[in-house]
């Protein structure tokens, strides 16, 4: 277990809550899919493919990342209902 937690979750949070982050895909501009997936103890390629089709993103994915953010599972939720819609509305044209 780690002895401290990354500070840039912090970040994420405080983005999150402030509405600064619209989706999911943004977190990862701020902190790379390898520490959240070494926190998540779940292998590289089936976060990202996971977080590539949200779909694919368990309950229990949803309540790791939103603890890893302190934040409610409903927001990390929103994050990926964003990233969704975001990609439908891409697909129409």
């Amino acid at each position: 277990m780690k002895a401290f937690k990354d500070q840039r979750y912090k970040a994420i949070k405080s983005l999150i809550e402030s509405k600064g982050i619209q989706g999911l895909k943004d977190v990862f501009t701020i902190m790379p899919m390898s520490t959240i997936r070494e926190d998540m103890k779940i292998n590289y390629n089936t976060l990202r493919r996971r977080v590539n089709d949200g779909d694919l993103l368990t309950v229990k994915d949803i309540r790791t990342m939103a603890g890893l953010f302190e934040v409610d599972p409903l927001e990390v939720f929103r994050l990926i209902i964003h990233d969704q819609n975001v990609g439908q509305k891409s697909k129409k044209r």
